[in-house]
This record gives structure tokens, C-alpha cells and sequence, in this order.
């Protein structure tokens, strides 16, 4: 950055060192200290601009600067805001205003972000009262430049009177932050993309517990806690500023939120290297979040003391609420005076009783559970009792709250050591937002909130599993053999029937377990990527589950585990494919037919219903014709609704290539023949509607069947920003094409209608040689207002086979998304000339799956070795490799 040269000497000093301690900070010159030589920086700069003013530098006695926030902790990261203010006695004289604009303006000019106040100390202490935000900065304050006697009358009158009468409402006010904040920003050591300043561990709980120990040092009777506890803090808080200063430099912005796309980046700045199989970002970000796991425990651990210390809690004597547990100013506890062995024996009705109750555990008892599992835990890791009161625990805890609780305690991986090895362990794949444990307790969570709450889609489901235990543990283990290299849910099925052994659990319910945990990924592999109106495709998951039982648990272990993983991985449409699936495997086990009567009386009665709904739409002989081009899969999967709509598409085509051979100069419209039959280059008609499961849009296209046709659907529809997520073609024998594209909904709403609108006009362009789309796409990806991509996604993986399908060839892509991608695709099967008939699309992170079902030019599946490399190679070639 160039340091304009009007800028006083004071400015550009300053701009030229802060610019040489971001090249060390890059370079790795620099690391925990940078935050601290940033403010002395800082401090510099006020100093030696104040000697430029001519007034008011050190002892100059008529006001004081000071430092708020961060900068008076001295914890500025590169783009932090810089909190200062112009204290004076009284009230501001007339020249404080120059005075302001003097200090402040060359630091604007330089891009800088300056939170400042003019007071007088009146003034201060008023708004310290009213604004605990406030009273929170001037507990970081410190004297810069001017008169330390005024700022020394500030902070004693903050001593004398304002944190002795705002204290206790102080701490209350943040404790109530806190709920927000978790609402907001959850728990950060808990998140894969954790938010470093507001969320639960990060920067701002080392705040409170420096505030509200200096506020309880003032109120005196408080005993601090060991040196040692402060100083861990110290070092976990220092890495938190050392990382949010990378993040700042990386993203050249103020930022709080840990994105995928920079973690890679900030692991390879702070040297984090592979280490036992693990990528460098994973120990990195594994490292990150135990830190901001323990700085939210110190805060807890110490918050019951500060509070009462501070008059926000009652210092009463806990109340027994039961056999061994008390309830106290914090939450549940051990009742007073139990021994260890006592205590231990009271673990699971401690943690029951929160449960049933939802009362909050207190942090002593979480504590002190801790040391028990330490100590005997080895009691804990073969007791059938133990792991029955675990499962109902897990069973009914809809917060989530108590299985934290059982997970932080150690608890949990006392009981199972197997857990303790994913607990915290970390898999970097872009579409995952906890770790492995957490992930496991939170689909575990929502198979609860699902028993929890009627209203819930999947509660009936929930309510009718013969054995909750089973589907409890399995939600529990079904990913317990990541880490281990390898297929996860088969090592996993093995490590879940080891321990359930140790346990002396039944074989059945071991078998069961291990079934759940081996099959977790199934419905939802086959509903994104499979043909689900092929009955094959229900016939293998109908054997495959065996039961109606161990159907239900996968749907809901399915929906358990998606929710758990992350936004992409459960939306609306990708609901209703699994849906879908489970209801025509509930239909195969149930009566042994995906259809209530053979294929071929199902396609008379169709053909009947038809007929007479097609009345008005075209003549009567047309709507034969239709119907015997109809092909048989055609009328066996589709509903008369859709078919009906269908043929008045296809009338509107036959319009629409009528009206264009008029216009059309001679020669380039079709022959008679062809006219009659709706072709006309150009000619094509699309209707979208909301997508009747509820989740996108449906777009239909009606087209004659051209080469290349899918390509130019897919590429116009994403220069206009729609995403594709599945695609079917019905193709009619006299080459009338049918599209049904589920699609993403409108980017904006109100204007739908205008976009479907250019959108058909668009394809019209295409299909007439007006509209280069190869050139268009390239250009928006260049654009600067495209979105970017973050980190490479991972290598292209592409597979032609031809086992899972009997009529279709499959060719299934893994590939970094990008924009255009399913254009690049179909491009290169238009090249080949093969006819896709259907396309199953779906994006987890930043990694497309995508599945086509093709046939080759004469109408047969690929089945030559030579001409499915030829297609893997020109796949490759083409996205990239």
C-alpha cells in the first residue's frame, strides 16, 4: 500500500512500521507479540502526533487519551477498530473538536476504523451506568498521552462509584449475552468453522473472566484462583489473537468467523504439519478447538464464585432435590457431604435428574464428575447398568445440554474408550461443521427432539422403533471408526459390536447396532444417486434393510446424522429424495410391489385417465398419437396430473414451431413433416412451479431432442444463477423431448416470472446459433462480482459402470463445484453422443456428486472397455485434470 505523501510525518511513521509488522507477521517473523506491538504502535503515533499538535503530551494537564476495548488490553489484530477517548476533568472545551480531528483524520485517511468519544469524566461515569457495553470498555481502559491525574480521578470514581452499584447487574447482563451469544454463534471448540471473538470459548469469555475478577478483587472476599489457571488462559487466549490475526491478514478485513477456505492457510502459517495420518489443518484445527473448549470451561468453572463474589447469585445453602442431589444458586449438583463413593454411585441419577427436570448442571458437579471418571472410570466401561441409564439419559435429553455435560465430564469416554478416540477429532472436508464426537452426541440430539416434539415430521417414526435402544446406540457409534483410514461405517460396525460385548449386551441388539452403523450412509447414497423409479433400485433397499424396523431406524438415522452434518447436507430436495425412496421400499417390504397392480394394467388405466383430462387441450387423434409415442416408463412413474401438463407443453411446442417456420427463412425451419411434429430450430417451452415436495422449483422443458440439448439447458440456467439438482428426461418416440429439472428457487422471488422468462429466451438464442454459451460462461466466470470459489475441492474422480443399472450406463463424477459444472459435463457428453436420461445432482461443501444414467448413440449401454475410457478421459480432460 502506497503512504500518500500529504499525510503528517506523525501518519506516515506510523503507516510504514504497521506495514513492516504485517510483512513479519506474514513471514512468521512475529507471532503472540503481534498484538501487542500493533498497540505500542499505536500508542506511538498519539504520542508524536500530540507533539505535532503543540498541546497536551505527557503532563500536559488538561485532559488524557485513553485506550478502550481491545486497544486498552493492547490486543490489536491488523484490522481491529482502534477505541480511544478524549477524557477532561469537566466538560469538553472548545477546542477538544480540534483537537479530535487533529489526532483521528490521518488515521481515516489511511483506511483506518476509529471508534472515539470526547467526555468529560461526569459524563463517563453516567454512561457507565446506564451501558454495561460501556462499563465493559473502561474496565479495559489505560492511560495513553496527557494528564494521568485524569485519568487516575476517573477510575477511582469507577471504583468508588459506579462497579460497586453495577456490579451485580454487570455480571447478570453478561451471563444473559452468553445465552445469545451460544444462540448465535454456538459453542465455538465445537464447530469446524468456529466464530474466534463472540462464540461460546472464544476471545470474549477470557474478556469476562478478566472483567469479572477485577470487579470481584475490588469487592473484596473473593479467593482468586491458582496462578496457574489465569496463565493457561493467557496461552489459550494468545493463540486465539495469533490466529485471528492471520485471518485478518488472509481475508485483508476485520473478521471473527474461521471460514473452510482460509484453514488450510492459517495451519500452514503456524507451521502445523501432518502428523499420525492427519492432514496439517486437522491437527490445527483440532489444537484450535481444545483450546477454546478449555477457555469456556475456565469461564464456567469460575462463574459460580464470581457471581456470588459479585452479589449476582445467592450464596444459600443448596437444596436437596433428591437422593444425592442438590440444587443450588448454579444448577444441579451433588448433594453436600458425600463421599467419593458416594458421589460416583450417583452419577447417572445426578445427570437423570437434569434431564427430567431441565435444570441446568452446575459447573462443580460437571467437575467433579470429571475427577470420578478419572479416577473410576475403569468401573464405568462393562457396566450393563451404566451403559442402560446412558441410553435413556441420551434418549430424552432433546437440549443436548446433559450429553455435553456427560462428554465434557469425561463421562462418556470413561464409559467408552472407543468414543474418546473421535472426540475431538477432526476431519477437514468443507461440509461437516463439528467434529466427530460432537457430530455423533448431535445426531443423537436430534433423534431426541424428534421423540421430544409431536409436531416433528419424523416423532411417529421415533415413537414406533420397537427398540430405542438400538437406534440410541447406533446414532452413537455410526461414525466411531473414522480416523482409521479406510470405508469408516464398516470398521465402525466392528468397533460397535466390540464394545457392546464388553458390555455383555444381547447378540441381537449387537447385531442390530452394527447393521444401523455399517448401513448409516445408504439411503442417503442411494436417494441422491440412484434412478429411484427403477424398481431394482427399492428391491436392493427393500433386502437390504429386511424389516420395516430396521427401515425406520436408517430413515431416522439418516435424518439424524444429515441434520448433525450441516446445512448442505439436508435440504428440502434432498429430504424428499430420501422420503421417496423410503416410501417405495416401505411399499416392496409391505406388499412385495412398488405398484398396486401389474405394470401393464397400470399403464391402460393411466392411458384412459388421460384421455379424458387431456379434453380441450388437443384434438383427440393428437392425444392418441401422444400416447402411443408415450414410453412405458413414461406412464409407469408419472401421475395423469403430470402427463396431462406434459401434453399441453407439448401443444404449446407445436404452436411455438409452427409460428417460427412462418418467420424463420426458408430452408432453416424443419420439413413439413417435422413442423407438424413441433420441430423448428429455436422452438422450445418451459413452465416452472414450486417443487410440489416442497423444497426449489420444478422446470419443465419441452423440446424436440436435439444433440447437445442438455448442455444448453444446463449452461443458460446457470448464467442465469439456477442450480440444477436433478434432472429427467423422457424421451417420446417421435422425438419430442420432456426435461423435469428440479431446481434451486429463484435468487430473487419477486421477480420469477421475469427470470423463467429469460430463460426460455436464452435457450431459443442457443439452440439458434445467436447465444454463444461457452464465451458467456467464461466471461461470468471471470467476472468480478462471480463468486469465488475457496480451496480446491479435491481431485475429479469419474467411473463409468454398467452393474447397477439393467438399461442404463452409469457415469458418476466427484468434482469441485464450480460454476457452469454440470455444462462442462453434459458438453462433453454431447461430444460423445450419449443420450442422458437421467442426472442426479447433489453438492456437499464445495465437491459436486454428480450421477448420470446414458445410453450410447444407438440406443444401448456403454459396454465397449475402449469407449468408457475414451469417456472417463474426455470427462477428465475437461473438468480440469
Amino acid at each position: 500500500m502506497t503512504i500518500p505523501d500529504h499525510l503528517p510525518q506523525s501518519a506516515r511513521a506510523f503507516a510504514a512500521s504497521r506495514q513492516a509488522l504485517f510483512a513479519d507477521l506474514d513471514a512468521g517473523r512475529t507471532g503472540a507479540g503481534f498484538v501487542a506491538a500493533l498497540s505500542d504502535l499505536a500508542d506511538r503515533y498519539f504520542g508524536e502526533r500530540l507533539a505535532e499538535f503543540g498541546r497536551g503530551a505527557r503532563g500536559g494537564g488538561e485532559f488524557s487519551l485513553v485506550a478502550v476495548g481491545g486497544y486498552g488490553r493492547r490486543e490489536l489484530c491488523p484490522f481491529s477498530d482502534l477505541d480511544v477517548l478524549l477524557l477532561f476533568p469537566g466538560e469538553p472545551p472548545g477546542w477538544a473538536g480540534e483537537l479530535a480531528r487533529f489526532l483521528f483524520f490521518p488515521l481515516w485517511d489511511l483506511g483506518l476504523e476509529i471508534g472515539h468519544g470526547v467526555r468529560g469524566v461526569d459524563a463517563c461515569l453516567d454512561l457507565a451506568r446506564s451501558d454495561h457495553q460501556v462499563l465493559a470498555s473502561f474496565l479495559d481502559a489505560r492511560h495513553l498521552w496527557g494528564d494521568v491525574r485524569v485519568f487516575a480521578e476517573l477510575a477511582a470514581r469507577m471504583s468508588r462509584e459506579v462497579f460497586p452499584e453495577r456490579r451485580a447487574a454487570f455480571a447478570l447482563w453478561l451471563a444473559e449475552a452468553n445465552i445469545g451469544r451460544g444462540r448465535v454463534h454456538g459453542e465455538a471448540g465445537a464447530l469446524l468453522e468456529p466464530q474466534l471473538k463472540e462464540g461460546l470459548g472464544g476471545l470474549r469469555d477470557a474478556h469476562q473472566v478478566r472483567w469479572l475478577s477485577h470487579l470481584a478483587d475490588l469487592a473484596g472476599g473473593y479467593q482468586s484462583p491458582a496462578a496457574e489457571a489465569f496463565a493457561a488462559l493467557s496461552r489459550d487466549a494468545a493463540f486465539l489473537l495469533v490466529v485471528r490475526c492471520h485471518l485478518h491478514r488472509i481475508g485483508n478485513r476485520k473478521s471473527d468467523k474461521l471460514p473452510f477456505e482460509v484453514q488450510e492457510h492459517i495451519a500452514a502459517r503456524l507451521g502445523f504439519t501432518e502428523k499420525d495420518g492427519a492432514l496439517g489443518v486437522e491437527v490445527f484445527l483440532a489444537e484450535l478447538l481444545r483450546r477454546m473448549s478449555r477457555v469456556k470451561n475456565l469461564r464456567e468453572a469460575l462463574w459460580p464464585g464470581l457471581a456470588v463474589a459479585l452479589g449476582a447469585l445467592s450464596d444459600r445453602p443448596p437444596e436437596v432435590v433428591g437422593d444425592g442431589v442438590a440444587k443450588g444458586p448454579s444448577g444441579l449438583d451433588f448433594a453436600p457431604g458425600l463421599s467419593d463413593a458416594q458421589a460416583f454411585s450417583r452419577l447417572f441419577l445426578l445427570f437423570g435428574t437434569a434431564v427430567r427436570t431441565g435444570e441446568p448442571l452446575a459447573f462443580s458437579a460437571v467437575r467433579r464428575a470429571r475427577e470420578l471418571a478419572f479416577r473410576h472410570g475403569d468401573r464405568l466401561c462393562a457396566d450393563p447398568a451404566a451403559l442402560a441409564s446412558l441410553v435413556g439419559i441420551l434418549a430424552a435429553d432433546a437440549s443436548g445440554r446433559v450429553a455435553e455435560a456427560l462428554f465434557e465430564s469425561g463421562v462418556l469416554s470413561a464409559m467408552l474408550p472407543e468414543f474418546a478416540r473421535v472426540g475431538h477429532l477432526v476431519k477437514f472436508d468443507l461440509y461437516h461443521v463439528h467434529p466427530v464426537g460432537r457430530h455423533s452426541l448431535e445426531a443423537v440430539r436430534r433423534l431426541a427432539e424428534a421423540g421430544a416434539f409431536p409436531e416433528s415430521r419424523y416423532h411417529a417414526l421415533f415413537t414406533s422403533v420397537a427398540h430405542l435402544d438400538r437406534l440410541i446406540l447406533g446414532a452413537l457409534f455410526h461414525d466411531i471408526g473414522k480416523g482409521l483410514g479406510g470405508e469408516h461405517a464398516e470398521k465402525g460396525a466392528g468397533i460397535a459390536r466390540s464394545a457392546l460385548a464388553r458390555f455383555g449386551v444381547d447378540p441381537e441388539t449387537v447385531e442390530e447396532v452394527a447393521f444401523l452403523v455399517r448401513e448409516h450412509l445408504f439411503l442417503a447414497d442411494t436417494a441422491s444417486r440412484r434412478d429411484l423409479s427403477d424398481r431394482d433400485v427399492a428391491a436392493a433397499c427393500a433386502a437390504r434393510a429386511g424389516t420395516m424396523d430396521r427401515l425406520n431406524m436408517l430413515l431416522l438415522l439418516t435424518y439424524a446424522d444429515a441434520r448433525a452434518t450441516g446445512p448442505s447436507a439436508w435440504t428440502g430436495w434432498k429430504e424428499s429424495l430420501v422420503w421417496e425412496l423410503y416410501r417405495r421400499t416401505a411399499r416392496m417390504l409391505s406388499e412385495g410391489n412398488l405398484f398396486d397392480e401389474h405394470d401393464a394394467g397400470r399403464m391402460l388405466r393411466t392411458r384412459d385417465r388421460v384421455r379424458a383430462a387431456a379434453r380441450g387441450i388437443m384434438p383427440e387423434a393428437e392425444v392418441e398419437a401422444c400416447l402411443d409415442q408415450m414410453p412405458p416408463r413414461y406412464l409407469i412413474i408419472l401421475d395423469v396430473a403430470d402427463i396431462t401438463r406434459h401434453l399441453g407443453l407439448v401443444a404449446r411446442l407445436r404452436q411455438e414451431a409452427r409460428d417460427l417456420a412462418v418467420r424463420l427463412p426458408r430452408g432453416r425451419a424443419g420439413a413439413a413433416g417435422e413442423e407438424a411434429a413441433g420441430y423448428a430450430p429455436g422452438a422450445v417451452v418451459l413452465e416452472a412451479r414450486p417443487a410440489p415436495g416442497g423444497a426449489g422449483h420444478e422446470l419443465t422443458v419441452a423440446a424436440m431432442e436435439t444433440p447437445g440439448l442438455f448442455a444448453v439447458l444446463a449452461g443458460v440456467l446457470a448464467l442465469h444463477d439456477v442450480n440444477i439438482l436433478s434432472a429427467e428426461v423422457f424421451l417420446w418416440g417421435d422425438g419430442t423431448a420432456i426435461y423435469v429439472f428440479g431446481v434451486s428457487d429463484p435468487p430473487d422471488a419477486l421477480y420469477a416470472e421475469e427470470l423463467w422468462t429469460r430463460v426460455g429466451g436464452a435457450v431459443r438464442y442457443a439452440l439458434l446459433g445467436r447465444l454463444a454459451l461457452e464465451y458467456r460462461l467464461d466471461q461470468k466466470r471471470r467476472s468480478p462480482l462471480a463468486c469465488r470459489q475457496g480451496q480446491p475441492g479435491g481431485p475429479v474422480a469419474v467411473q463409468v459402470e454398467n452393474k447397477t443399472s439393467a438399461l442404463y450406463t452409469l457415469i458418476e463424477i466427484s468434482a469441485p463445484d464450480r460454476l457452469g459444472l454440470l455444462y462442462d459435463i453434459a458438453h462433453v457428453m454431447a461430444g460423445l453422443r450419449l443420450e442422458v436420461r437421467l442426472a442426479k445432482v447433489d453438492t456437499l461443501g464445495e465437491r459436486a456428486r454428480d450421477v448420470f444414467y446414458v445410453r450410447g448413440a444407438d440406443g444401448k449401454k456403454i459396454e465397449d472397455e475402449g469407449q468408457a475410457r475414451e469417456i472417463e478421459a474426455a470427462l477428465m480432460h475437461r473438468l480440469g485434470c
